[in-house]
């Protein structure tokens, strides 16, 4: 510490005097423990299915991506009157983000489509980004969201996962487990309370 800096100098201003208490009594830096990687037992897919489906989820199973954007074409419909949002470029919804100028304005989307970057057995969920569904809102405030997930980019358990992510690359980050829901009132599970009414993972590779 420099004697300038001394916490009994009458010099120092009272901040001054007790920022220098405050670095003079700085513990040494501790490194942190290692914690060692818990497996997770069971399969890993079958974990996640299992859980998803035990969170009102929805699993779709395909062999390959194009049969998992066969199966959106399908059964995702965009000529009516319901907007759909897609946030991946090989489906093609009805709304745009330019016709959502703002945020709140997703509540109209009756469906949203983006890109699971993340699955995790132990738990059932789905990593997402402002990226998988265009704008965070988007995902929040649809009715139906669908998920495409590569199951090669799917882990075993929380820790695994944590491993392979970097919360400094995006803004926001989020693990979905199923579509909303909620049991405070009167221990009654409702699904769809607070958000998405559904959610559905469609798995391929």
């Amino acid at each position: 510490m420099r004697a300038d800096m001394n916490p009994e100098n009458k010099n120092l201003t009272p901040r001054e005097r007790i920022m220098a208490r405050v670095r003079a009594n700085h513990p040494q830096p501790t490194a942190h423990p290692e914690v060692p990687i818990y497996p997770i037992a069971g399969d890993t897919l079958e974990n996640f299915i299992t859980h998803v489906k035990g969170f009102d989820g929805e699993i779709i199973n395909t062999t390959d991506r194009a049969e998992a954007l066969r199966w959106l074409h399908e059964n995702v419909s965009t000529e009516g009157n319901e907007a759909v949002f897609s946030a991946i470029n090989e489906f093609e919804g009805n709304i745009t983000l330019e016709e959502l100028p703002r945020p709140s304005d997703a509540h109209r989307l009756h469906a949203c489509v983006g890109e699971g970057l993340l699955g995790i057995g132990e738990t059932g969920s789905v990593l997402v980004t402002p990226d998988t569904f265009g704008r965070m809102a988007n995902g929040l405030l649809a009715i139906n969201l669908y998920l495409l997930l590569d199951r090669k980019k799917i882990v075993a358990g929380l820790q695994e996962a944590y491993s392979h992510i970097n919360l400094s690359e995006t803004q926001y980050s989020s693990l979905f487990s199923g579509p909303s829901a909620t049991a405070d009132i009167e221990a009654v599970h409702v699904t769809g309370a607070q958000g998405a009414v559904s959610l559905t993972v469609i798995l391929y590779g």
